[in-house]
């Protein structure tokens, strides 16, 4: 008679079943999808976000001559000025222009266009002397030009 072997406590006693398993791993890639997705529609989310601006409104009136845009996601003319102001206008007026931004979206920019009366929650371009007084407010896409001018025009440049 053959005496039975008990098994090694170390060795698995059963081999998982590559059949079992096929169901599960065709459920990673539907996951692996979606989170791809979500980062790739969070990356072009942070993208357009305003780069280097502050919403520090507590600026205005501060002895600095201050333009606040009003800058709304959703607008193409609001993100059309911002870019002019990054791409050009910041290097431009570094060190007698600060540039804020208030996005009527969040609580803090909400609040800001309505103490101040902004009619148009997309383009307005707010325009504040160094004691804090209101100097204008300009609407609408603003051309390099054109704003270039606004801004010398508001602080005697």
């Amino acid at each position: 008679m053959a005496k039975e072997l008990e098994p090694n406590k170390h060795q698995k006693a059963e081999l998982p079943d590559p059949e079992k398993n096929l169901g599960k791993k065709r459920l990673v890639w539907p996951t692996l999808f979606t989170i791809v997705v979500l980062l790739g529609v969070a990356g072009i989310f942070l993208a357009s976000l305003p780069r280097g601006f502050s919403q520090d409104f507590s600026l205005i009136g501060k002895g600095g001559n201050i333009v606040v845009l009003v800058h709304d996601l959703h607008s193409v003319a609001s993100a059309n000025n911002m870019d002019r102001v990054s791409g050009t206008l910041r290097k431009e007026y570094d060190g007698r222009v600060t540039f804020l931004v208030a996005d009527p979206g969040a609580p803090q920019g909400k609040a800001f266009v309505d103490t101040y009366g902004i009619e148009d929650k997309t383009t307005g371009v707010v325009f504040f002397a160094p004691d804090g007084k209101l100097i204008g407010i300009a609407y609408g896409e603003q051309e390099l030009a054109l704003f270039r001018t606004r801004i010398n025009q508001a602080f005697n440049f």
